[in-house]
């Protein structure tokens, strides 16, 4: 299961991506400016902002198995669009194209992991599509620079649109909704994803209206609220407001690596395309390692504490003080391959909060869990949509004005100082859709 939502994750990431390497060749051909360039870069975030809570919506209409699928094949199209494209206008749609389709998949999966993963199992879940993001990142990255040269950036993005169609078949024929209708499923599995309580003799989950138990001590909170009735919660909730305030943030920060950060290097640091290509692959491999550690630390320090705050919240927040640090430490070093390692490093660290904000998600959300996570991923995307003009902007500035590239690195590191304050600020004890007091977790 989860390696069909890894797979989901790195052919949407090389979808997303190829665009950031493929960005100096595009703008000599089509004779952009930086901050032309910065708004077709932007585009994927606009339409991936707009198609969260819809895209969510769809996997509880259609289920994940035909949602997810669906999704792929539209994503896919789009990015052939986008290969046939011949002005910035053209090209700016079919990527706002690309990010409506891509709206729905990280919501669904949550979803997914939902179903088939015990409460106490789900911050090593949330790690592999959070790792496998930044693995098709940097694949995109890497692969594309070296591709483009031998076939041209638009056969690049042909390539990588095939192996979505590809996966979209795969998965529909596979997946199922629910761990009791897939052939493979045993009984003991069941027990293991459940819980005795949930489980008959017969193999049929009992009580689909009631969540799971909670691995803090926490009951079951009821019958699930009404969509309506979720959302007014939640607009009036401190939680979400930080919820949301730390996804805006994060997504701030890593667009960047996705967007502007190979003409970073290329212009701030003096490196060849195909040189600040590859180097970019650093800081999304800190990411995927980052993520995987951070899966295993969620669950341990949660095994380990009983504390969800510190597990989620306490971690987060450090990691990405970290972060910023590094980030700071980066603007003060000459050295580009020296630069890269320190932000390499505090990628590393970004990494963590991965699958922290996938726990706290289904930690907060009341059961539901697809709606919290795609409001705060649509709130991430204003981050996202933000960071290449702002970025393009300064670029724009630092070359008319002749001011200093470090106010570059200046900026994600206050980014990440802001993103930690907000994990500060989040209790996952309390249940955003549900504004009675949370009962105390039980001393370590």
């Amino acid at each position: 299961m989860l390696l069909a939502l890894a797979l989901a994750a790195i052919i949407s990431y090389l979808t997303r991506v190829c665009l950031a390497p493929a960005a100096s060749t595009i703008q000599g051909e089509m004779g952009l400016d930086d901050l032309q360039m910065g708004n077709v870069l932007g585009g994927f975030f606009l339409g991936y902002l707009w198609a969260q809570v819809p895209g969510g919506w769809l996997g509880d209409r259609i289920g994940a198995r035909r949602g997810l699928a669906v999704l792929s094949l539209l994503w896919s199209v789009a990015t052939i669009g986008s290969a046939l494209a011949d002005s910035a206008q053209a090209l700016w749609w079919t990527r706002v194209a690309a990010g409506v389709a891509q709206g729905g998949l990280f919501p669904i999966s949550v979803k997914v992991i939902t179903a088939w993963f015990p409460v106490e199992r789900r911050g090593i879940a949330g790690a592999v599509p959070t790792a496998c993001m930044s693995v098709g990142a940097a694949l995109a990255s890497g692969v594309t620079v070296i591709l483009i040269p031998e076939i041209g950036w638009r056969w690049v993005f042909v390539a990588f649109s095939a192996l979505g169609i590809a996966w979209a078949v795969a998965f529909l024929l596979w997946f199922r909704d629910r761990p009791e209708d897939h052939p493979g499923t045993n009984r003991e599995e069941l027990l293991l994803i459940r819980g005795d309580w949930k489980v008959e003799p017969g193999r049929e989950l009992i009580g689909d209206d009631e969540p799971p138990p909670d691995p803090v001590g926490r009951k079951p909170g009821g019958p699930i609220p009404s969509t309506f009735e979720a959302m007014w919660s939640m607009l009036l909730s401190p939680n979400m407001w930080a919820f949301c305030g730390q996804g805006f943030f994060r997504a701030f920060g890593y667009a960047f690596f996705v967007t502007w950060f190979p003409a970073y290097l290329e212009r701030a640091r003096g490196l060849r395309l195909e040189d600040a290509g590859l180097l970019t692959m650093g800081p999304l491999i800190g990411v995927v390692v980052g993520s995987f550690l951070g899966g295993w630390l969620v669950d341990a320090i949660l095994a380990r504490t009983r504390s969800a705050w510190l597990s989620r919240s306490g971690l987060s927040a450090a990691a990405l003080l970290v972060c910023s640090l590094a980030n700071l430490a980066a603007a003060f070093v000459t050295d580009p391959i020296a630069a890269v390692a320190l932000i390499t490093g505090g990628t590393l660290f970004f990494g963590l909060t991965g699958p922290a904000t996938w726990a706290a998600a289904m930690d907060i959300s009341g059961g539901r869990g697809a709606l919290v996570f795609a409001i705060m991923n649509m709130c991430g995307n204003i981050g996202a949509i933000a960071c290449p003009v702002v970025v393009g902007l300064l670029f724009e500035a630092i070359s008319s004005t002749g001011a200093p590239w470090e106010l570059v690195l200046y900026l994600f590191a206050g980014v990440y100082l802001a993103g930690g304050l907000c994990w500060l600020g989040l209790d996952p004890n309390r249940s955003v859709v549900d504004r009675r007091k949370p009962a105390p977790s039980p001393a370590p």
